[in-house]
């Protein structure tokens, strides 16, 4: 559910006022990657309004379970009040470091991607957006340019991300026009569209990786749309743009849709320029703020909601 702001200032005075000067740990996939930079700064400056502080938890690069593990275990024996985790491999965690936060008592709020269902007691709250939704809209951006269908290939990060997986089942849904479509079933001719043979592919969170995968959809697999379930291929606009000269964008017979986190000026220009065909951003400073939020309230003893929904603004191109 979406929390009003009564959730996000009100009764937080009664908790500020019992325990200030704390340390909270916000651990993205990766400490360079543009949306976990957001929600860091978002769970910071509020925190900073509290009294309190939030710490940056993770290592540079490509998500990677083990260095995410290692960074917040390492957080937890130094000491937090609380924990906000978007989560690489909901089983490697669930083992360790989330073990560990529930051994010491510190309460664990999930930010973007949550745990798998046999984790989810490890956690208290998760704060994201609906994938179901975000897959719908993504569906809904390609169908206005390609009406009659086309080839079609996914760029995602990492093949056991829950949340991409719901995305990825709902756009598919909806381009087949299809409720029932059975999750993991790929599309093979519903409403004209057809998937690429090498596609889904996975990029590991590298942003190399999945600007040269988009540029091949194109070249050599035959793609006539590219859905990207996440940012990596936008991450660096200048790089982005260079790879996808030639492949002549700016018409209506090729589509590049995306979900991503509040774009920058250098991706707006992409939109403007038609280099992208339409983007659904969510707002990861919002995010970060939530999270601190959640984490303040259970550290001081107080209840949250157990999922808070964070809205996606759709951005369409000309």
């Amino acid at each position: 559910m979406r929390l009003p702001w009564r959730f996000l200032i009100g009764l937080l005075w009664a908790a500020g006022a019992q325990a200030q000067g704390q340390v909270y740990g916000l651990a993205g996939k990766s400490t360079d990657d543009p949306n976990y930079v957001a929600a860091w700064r978002g769970c910071a400056a509020e925190a900073q309004v509290w009294g309190d502080r939030c710490e940056a938890i993770g290592t540079p690069g490509p998500a990677r379970a083990r260095a995410q593990d290692a960074a917040v275990v390492a957080a937890l024996q130094r000491g937090l009040a609380g924990l906000a985790v978007a989560v690489t491999n909901s089983r490697y965690l669930a083992d360790s470091a989330l073990a560990l936060a529930a051994q010491r008592g510190v309460p664990v709020v999930t930010f973007d991607t949550d745990v798998e269902g046999a984790q989810r007691t490890l956690r208290r709250v998760h704060i994201g957006a609906d994938d179901e939704e975000i897959g719908r809209q993504l569906a809904s951006l390609v169908i206005a340019r390609r009406p009659e269908g086309g080839q079609l290939c996914l760029l995602a990060g990492d093949s056991q991300d829950p949340g991409i997986a719901a995305r990825v089942t709902a756009l598919r849904r909806a381009l087949a026009q299809d409720p029932k479509l059975p999750e993991g079933a790929r599309l093979a001719g519903e409403r004209g569209w057809r998937e690429v043979a090498r596609c889904p592919w996975f990029n590991g969170d590298d942003t190399r990786r999945a600007v040269r995968q988009l540029q091949l959809a194109f070249s050599e697999e035959g793609a006539d749309a590219v859905v990207s379930l996440g940012a990596w291929p936008f991450a660096d606009p200048p790089r982005y743009r260079a790879a996808v000269a030639s492949l002549r964008l700016q018409g209506r017979s090729r589509v590049v849709v995306a979900a991503t986190g509040a774009l920058s000026p250098a991706q707006k220009a992409l939109l403007a320029d038609g280099q992208v065909h339409g983007f659904v951003s969510l707002d990861y400073e919002l995010m970060g703020r939530y999270a601190y939020r959640a984490m303040k309230r259970l550290a001081t003893g107080h209840a949250v909601e157990p999922s808070i929904r964070i809205g996606a603004v759709v951005r369409q191109g000309l």
